[in-house]
């Protein structure tokens, strides 16, 4: 046996044709071509010069399950897809899938979008996790030169009025003398900076932290990696 060889599903990951938990269930249900022939046995074994092949349906981007988590930095300008880029990938993303230019295509985003914003931002090509992800709960830290005080937040908060639908789940709280935690689900694009110019606050910085279940952790300013398969939100 070749010391090249890998494993047919760690090969498919590689190539960004699935997730690993996709991996085997494709091979057992003869949806796998090796250089055109069939293989459903698991744990078969290739080298990286043989083609690997999905049936069609598969292959289109409609069918793939690539999500990613990009750390937006306070000073990016780019369009979203232009910050994904071999180079800014965590040196830390254990998700095994190689990088591939078709992954940038039509992904939906949800978190730290706006210009006035920084932070986490959530990017998929599955179409069913774009619709979580819509209505997914967001977690925002809004950095000021002072706080108002507790009583007098409250206060704000029950006088908040915007136009359109009011904001759905909005809780505001004091962190410190300087910073105040925001969260609401199913954000819209505006939305969390017109709640704080709402509330007369004006902040120096408002930053996404948490997307559903997934937090920003230790991902650095700039970089970005694959959702791993055990994650969701």
């Amino acid at each position: 046996m070749s010391d090249e060889q890998l494993r047919l599903s760690k090969r498919m990951v590689e190539l960004g044709l699935c997730s690993r938990r996709e991996a085997d269930a494709f091979i057992e249900q003869g949806r796998v071509r090796v250089d055109g022939q069939v293989v459903q046995q698991l744990g078969s074994r290739v080298s990286p010069q043989q083609r690997i092949e999905l049936d069609a349906p598969r292959m289109s981007l409609d069918g793939l399950s690539i999500s990613l988590l990009l750390h937006r930095a306070a000073d990016s300008r780019l369009p979203l897809a232009g910050l994904i880029t071999p180079q800014q990938r965590h040196a830390r993303d254990n998700s095994e899938v190689s990088f591939n230019p078709r992954h940038l295509k039509a992904l939906q985003q949800a978190g730290a979008l706006d210009e006035n914003s920084h932070g986490l931002v959530a990017l998929t090509l599955d179409k069913k996790l774009a619709r979580k992800l819509a209505d997914a709960e967001q977690e925002y830290l809004i950095q000021l030169e002072a706080a108002p005080a507790a009583e007098l937040l409250k206060q704000q908060l029950q006088a908040l009025q915007l136009p359109g639908k009011p904001p759905r789940g909005l809780k505001i709280s004091r962190q410190s003398d300087r910073q105040l935690r925001m969260v609401l689900s199913a954000v819209q694009p505006g939305q969390p900076m017109a709640i704080c110019q709402a509330l007369g606050l004006q902040p120096l910085a408002l930053r996404c932290i948490r997307i559903g279940k997934l937090g920003i952790g230790d991902l650095p300013a700039g970089q970005w990696r694959y959702l791993l398969p055990m994650e969701s939100f």
